[in-house]
């Protein structure tokens, strides 16, 4: 046991803060052939610093009329172990991966009203270039001090939640999903990440 310990003890590295040159777009599938979503005000979180569920967390902007935004910020990066699937074989083997933490808060309209959630998804990628994610998986809401510290309880396995602003009515669907994802080295600075983000907003239920 003590072995073990010693031994995920040398592979758990502390979250390094690098400059991360961030190239996001935003769909709107809401209509037909998904066109950019232009005017969105967006806020745009990467990794979990001590403050990342603050309100002015991140760095927050607004789309351009390609539905584009392009910027630097700083983002917490670790390293951690990942699975990658062998061709056909039904399990996966462990490597190590970069691993950054992305929060984007966006506007959820439900019926008559308007929320602002913050949406989370884990991305990890290789050195060779490739990315995973099993995309959005959580939802904050603001707590009393406005930060987004209430995470909406899911229904059981299902792609539902319940929001307690609505009569704990169980809402369908997270409403937006990640359309394209890649972090890799900046080709000017080893030192800096280029992160290319695009979300789409999914037809209402």
């Amino acid at each position: 046991m003590k072995f073990l310990l010693a031994f995920l003890f040398c592979f758990m590295a502390s979250a390094q803060t690098l400059p991360i040159n961030v190239d996001f777009t935003f769909l709107d599938v809401q209509v037909s052939d998904s066109p950019p979503l232009a005017g969105a005000t967006v806020r745009l979180v990467l990794g979990q610093s001590p403050n990342w569920q603050n309100p002015d967390a991140g760095h927050t902007f607004v789309t351009d009329a390609k539905g584009e935004a392009h910027f630097t910020m700083d983002g917490a990066i670790d390293n951690r172990w990942s699975s990658r699937s062998m061709g056909f074989l039904p399990f996966g083997i462990p490597v190590r991966s970069e691993h950054v933490q992305i929060a984007v808060e966006v506007e959820r309209k439900i019926d008559d009203r308007s929320f602002r959630w913050l949406l989370t998804m884990d991305l990890d990628c290789l050195k060779g270039g490739s990315c995973s994610t099993v995309g959005f998986m959580g939802i904050y809401m603001p707590d009393a001090q406005g930060r987004f510290t209430r995470r909406l309880p899911r229904q059981g396995g299902t792609e539902s939640w319940k929001v307690a602003e609505l009569n704990d009515k169980v809402v369908w669907g997270i409403g937006y999903q990640a359309a394209d994802f890649l972090m890799s080295p900046d080709e000017n600075d080893p030192n800096k990440r280029r992160l290319r983000f695009a979300i789409k907003r999914l037809a209402r239920p």
